[in-house]
């Protein structure tokens, strides 16, 4: 019982986590790698082309780039002392972690981090 309340208060308190869409580039000259990094690091889903292409205002996205740039940030983000960080802060759990071999490990390491969290703020009340 008061693990239920402790999630539910816990995913009152995170709200909706909202990733903004990068401004259109004016140039053309898009750094694919950066832009799939970034997308990860954001926990992001992978963006099909037609997004990336409206999103940076270029026609024609280097998906290789894009992709050895989000497996990247996947490296980095997708840990399980970031993913707890993510958690005690209320973060949502980024969708660039979904699908790695090692998925459930990791959310089980984002939900450990929410749970503290939530301690935390009651604690604080």
């Amino acid at each position: 019982m008061l693990r239920s309340i402790l999630l539910t208060i816990a995913f009152i308190l995170t709200g909706c986590q909202l990733t903004p869409d990068l401004p259109a580039s004016d140039t053309g000259k898009t750094n694919w790698y950066q832009a799939g990094y970034d997308d990860a690091i954001a926990g992001a889903v992978v963006k099909d082309d037609a997004t990336l292409a409206a999103n940076y205002n270029n026609l024609k996205p280097d998906r290789s780039r894009y992709l050895k740039g989000y497996a990247s940030g996947q490296k980095k983000i997708c840990q399980p002392e970031a993913l707890y960080a993510w958690g005690v802060n209320g973060k949502l759990y980024p969708a660039s972690c979904d699908g790695l071999n090692n998925a459930g490990k990791l959310r089980e390491a984002w939900q450990r981090g929410m749970d503290q969290g939530a301690r935390d703020a009651l604690e604080k009340k």
